[in-house]
């Protein structure tokens, strides 16, 4: 957690006045009872305000008189402040912090490999088990629309009942279309429907590399054999497969791979805070210092380096990490989003160039704009 620097003798006007008037999150402590907690972008103003004097012609007690510490930490960015006073009230007042920072939890397709015959749904709740998790998506049309169009690409069951086979199953009419293996009236055995439920696991996991692969090497063997219908069929389902990966969210991806980095403005000048990602988990984050005169990009690549080279790469709990990318969700997703965010896929390769030019685009103030960072192609 960011550190809480105390505000001593804060009932003096002149211990305020010492406050800076920048962005940051604060804490008031009471002799009984939880604290208070806030985010602010003016952090002397907010603080003057709350601690102001009793006023003489009320008889109400006002903060100033029955507060007991007043604590403060500066932030340089609205996704900073977000994630200080998510880990504060974490450890302040534990349990409230989706209702204090009113988060949305974000939505997944989870795609359910511990079931006989594996299906996928929609949820917000993320487990651990024999499960693959798909996302995240801002709600539950963009999660359904996705799930919906890739399930076009493969032929796994779409009913939500655990399957007994029998060919007295009546079916559904996925299965008369032949768009489903029919596993609920025996048509396929358990082996078979495996391993299409593992090419679809893997469409997933490798972000539809592996079917646009497959796709492409059929078509080429179909167009050397001269049996140019089946070429066509390929060629046809590279086109829907590129189709389905457009209609993806910006940050959807499989959460084991989930991998990234957010690189912004610190507090402190001439300085950048970069927020790594590790399986969608927030990692403690690092100070990068430029000359603020003339940065460079070698001079910021090197920091990265050093400071990535050898992390400790943290996985949080399930319900951690949930909240942590339904913040990570949040920020990408705002209109007055500020700094840069690098997603990568693969922790022992990455991608020092991209990273350093990313934060020499922040340190001089010409990071992307949510529009052009949304429409960035995936490096994987």
């Amino acid at each position: 957690m960011t550190d809480l620097e105390e505000v001593l003798d804060w009932r003096r006007d002149a211990a305020l006045d010492a406050v800076p008037n920048c962005g940051g999150i604060f804490v008031v402590e009471f002799p009984e009872g939880l604290p208070y907690l806030g985010r602010t972008a003016a952090l002397r103003k907010r603080l003057r305000r709350l601690l102001r004097p009793t006023d003489s012609a009320s008889t109400r007690l006002t903060l100033r008189e029955i507060a007991t510490r007043v604590y403060y930490a500066r932030t340089g960015s609205a996704f900073e402040s977000d994630v200080a006073l998510y880990r504060a009230v974490k450890r302040y007042r534990p349990g409230e912090s989706r209702d204090y920072l009113k988060l949305r939890t974000a939505f997944y397709v989870k795609l359910l490999l511990g079931n006989r015959f594996p299906r996928s749904c929609v949820t917000r709740q993320l487990t651990r088990g024999k499960s693959l998790f798909y996302g995240p998506f801002p709600n539950r049309n963009a999660a359904e629309e996705f799930q919906n169009e890739f399930l076009d690409l493969f032929l796994v069951r779409r009913c939500t009942e655990n399957l007994d086979p029998s060919p007295f199953h009546p079916g559904c009419v996925w299965g008369e279309m032949g768009r489903c293996m029919r596993p609920c009236q025996g048509a396929c055995d358990d082996d078979t429907y495996a391993r299409e439920a593992q090419r679809m696991a893997l469409f997933l996991e490798t972000d539809g590399e592996s079917l646009l692969c497959e796709s492409e090497l059929s078509r080429d063997n179909a167009s050397e054999s001269l049996d140019f219908e089946a070429a066509a069929r390929f060629h046809e389902l590279i086109g829907r497969t590129k189709q389905v990966l457009r209609s993806r969210a910006a940050l959807s991806s499989e959460l084991g791979s989930l991998h990234g980095a957010v690189i912004q403005r610190s507090a402190i000048p001439a300085c950048l805070q970069m927020t790594a990602v590790y399986r969608g988990s927030l990692q403690a984050p690092l100070q990068l210092h430029y000359d603020q005169a003339a940065p460079t990009t070698a001079a910021l690549n090197a920091q990265i380096r050093a400071a990535l080279s050898n992390f400790d790469w943290l996985e949080a709990s399930a319900d951690e990490r949930q909240d942590h990318l339904s913040l990570l969700q949040r920020w990408h997703a705002s209109s007055f989003r500020k700094g840069e965010f690098v997603q990568f896929a693969d922790i022992s390769a990455l991608p020092w160039r991209r990273l350093a030019n990313a934060a020499l685009r922040v340190a001089i103030g010409r990071d992307r704009s949510t529009k052009d960072s949304a429409a960035e192609p995936r490096h994987r």
